[in-house]
């Protein structure tokens, strides 16, 4: 069976979940305490450690065996939902809406973009020769934009194999998932799925019909030729919108800041408050928008090897 993701994070928690069933992995335990709040003593954060421990060692002994190799998993980290899409395949298109997404990141990053093409390209050759072939796809998928376009963008490129020919399941990750030590976890994309609950989700996987194929494969046309500059899910609707969708949020947060702030609290709280399933690039670049119009101006630049938007900025308004 041919694994396919939208995310290189998704790409290796799945990955992490095919080599690692019934292994617990280390824990990572964060203690977030409030500014008037003291920190817990040693003992008491021991005991939080211990506890986490407890909980991933039941969650990874309650781990279902997906049975797949990483080299089974196909990642197209092509973030289909900003920019042009009325190209075909994998084209210049996609690595200037890369490049653009990446330009926030210091100078050694961006050079990523490229990587991510062609290794898609590589992902999708593959792809469709394993679908020829009549191979088993499971497809893994949410109401996250990229995600949400990224299986209508799956399907149009299998197209000439046939509908009918073609052997899909899709995994469309639910609104909330109790795990096995009785925590109930909400995620808004496949990225933030832990590795021990990849399998327990797979059972949720339907086979896609035909004619369902037929209309992803019309939807993702029909984006095409409205070709707008985003994309976003709208009561549970992949639909096209302006560049500005998400500026009322943005300004929102901006408004509670002081009249100084740290851009990077900002994107931060949009992220956390919001859940759009959008990343801190296209945040970064509606900011720098506001800063070009007049609405906000730079204080302090980012230090050497940072991304930019690690400054300080001050209100116009």
């Amino acid at each position: 069976m041919v694994e396919v993701v939208f995310s290189e994070s998704a790409g290796g928690s799945l990955g992490f979940a095919a080599i690692n069933n019934k292994h617990m992995g280390g824990v990572s335990t964060a203690i977030i305490a409030d500014e008037q709040d003291s920190l817990p003593n040693q003992e008491k954060i021991e005991k939080i450690i211990r506890e986490q421990e407890e909980k991933e060692r039941i969650n990874w002994e309650s781990a279902v065996p997906l049975n797949i190799k990483r080299r089974d998993i196909l990642c197209f980290p092509l973030a289909l939902s900003f920019g042009n899409i009325d190209e075909k395949g994998i084209g210049k298109q996609r690595e200037d809406a890369l490049n653009k997404l990446f330009s926030i990141y210091p100078e050694e990053v961006k050079g990523v973009s490229q990587e991510m093409i062609k290794s898609s390209e590589k992902n999708l050759k593959e792809l469709i020769s394993c679908a020829e072939k009549g191979e088993e796809i499971r497809v893994w998928t949410s109401d996250t934009p990229d995600e949400a376009c990224g299986i209508c963008w799956m399907i149009e490129q299998l197209k000439p194999v046939g509908f009918d020919n073609l052997d899909i399941t899709c995994v469309k990750l639910p609104d909330f998932h109790v795990m096995p030590d009785g925590t109930a976890a909400i995620y808004s994309s496949w990225g933030e799925v832990s590795p021990h609950q990849w399998g327990h989700l797979a059972k949720l996987g339907k086979k896609l019909p035909a004619d369902y194929m037929y209309g992803l494969s019309l939807k993702w046309q029909k984006l095409q030729k409205e070709n707008s500059v985003l994309r976003a899910v709208v009561n549970h609707h992949l639909v096209s919108v302006s560049e500005n969708f998400y500026d009322d949020f943005i300004i929102k947060e901006i408004d509670a800041q002081e009249k100084e702030f740290m851009e990077a609290q900002v994107i931060g709280n949009v992220l956390g408050e919001y859940a759009f399933g959008i990343g801190d690039g296209l945040i970064a670049l509606r900011i720098e928008e506001f800063i070009k119009n007049g609405m906000l101006e730079t204080v302090t630049k980012a230090d050497s090897g940072d991304v930019s938007y690690y400054r300080m900025l001050r209100k116009c308004y």
